[in-house]
Parts: structure tokens; sequence; C-alpha cells
């Protein structure tokens, strides 16, 4: 079974950057724990910090689904609403 990647993009201002970024770490840190999570890093682009990317591993779609469900994730949506413009891709491998 190949995996599933997801690539969040978070563009925030410098006044909500911080804030973003603190409950971003805090569902990054529960997510890794998730039994179908290959990997959660938390990455900024290096010509312009005001964009946050999470780049994701799941073992399938199911473990996404569950992560979809948490808590913490779903404080992480309430969280960031308002604060910053996202946009998430899910990817299949194809090799």
């Amino acid at each position: 079974m190949k995996t599933l990647k997801i690539v969040a993009k978070f563009k925030v201002t410098p006044d909500t950057r911080e804030e973003v970024l603190a409950s971003i770490l805090k569902c990054a840190e529960l997510s890794r724990a998730e039994e179908g999570n290959i990997y959660y890093d938390v990455t900024a682009n290096v010509s312009n910090p005001d964009i946050i990317v999470i780049l994701e591993g799941w073992k399938s779609q199911a473990a996404i689904d569950f992560h979809n469900s948490t808590a913490h994730f779903k404080e992480l949506v309430q969280n960031v609403t308002g604060k910053a413009e996202i946009e998430i891709d899910v990817l299949s491998q194809i090799n």
C-alpha cells in the first residue's frame, strides 16, 4: 500500500505568526504519536518565514480520517481559522 502525503500551507501575517505556529507545533507533537502517522514536519519558507508548511506522511486514508477527528486537530483548525490563509493538498505516491 502506498502512503499518502499531505502538504498544508499556512500564509500568516507577522502579527499572527507566533500564535499560529504555537498551535501548529502543539498539534504536531500529538499527531506524531498517532499510530498511522509516518512523519509530521513543520517547516517555514526560507525566503518568507510567514509561510509555514506542514509536511505529513500517513499510512492510509483511514489514518488521515482518524487524525482529522482528533481533538488536537480540531483545536488547530479552530485556533488558526481567520488567522491564516490555508491551502491543503493530499498526495498519493506514484512510484
